[in-house]
C-alpha cells in the first residue's frame, strides 16, 4: 500500500474566537422576524385549531356539495366554506350591535 504526501493546498486552520466575543454577539440581540414583518404594513393572520364532530363535518360537506356553481366543477374547500361562514356571522353581529369595521 502506497503512502502519498499530503496536498499543499489544505485550508489554513481558523483562529478560535474568544468566548467573550461570542457572548457579546449573542447579547447584542436582534429583531425577531415577526417585528420585521409588521414593519412592511402587511395584514397579520392568526391560525386556530378547529375541532368539530363528524356529523358537523359531513353536514358542511353536504351543503358545500349542493351549492350551485356554474364555473366550478370542484366544490369550494371546507376551509373556504368555514371562512365564508365566519365572515357572514361577523357581518350579522356587526349589524346587530352597531359595530363599525376596523
Amino acid at each position: 500500500m502506497a503512502i502519498n504526501k499530503a496536498p499543499d493546498n489544505l485550508p489554513k486552520p481558523v483562529k478560535a474566537i474568544s468566548e467573550t466575543k461570542i457572548q457579546d454577539f449573542i447579547n447584542r440581540g436582534g429583531k425577531p422576524t415577526q417585528a420585521l414583518a409588521n414593519t412592511t404594513g402587511s395584514v397579520g393572520t392568526k391560525s386556530i385549531k378547529l375541532i368539530m364532530t363528524d356529523s358537523e363535518m359531513s353536514t358542511i360537506k353536504e351543503l358545500r356539495n349542493r351549492r350551485p356553481s356554474r364555473s366550478r366543477k370542484i366544490p369550494i374547500s371546507v376551509h373556504d366554506w368555514v371562512i365564508e361562514a365566519i365572515q357572514e356571522k361577523i357581518e350579522r353581529e356587526r349589524k346587530k350591535y352597531g359595530v363599525t369595521s376596523n
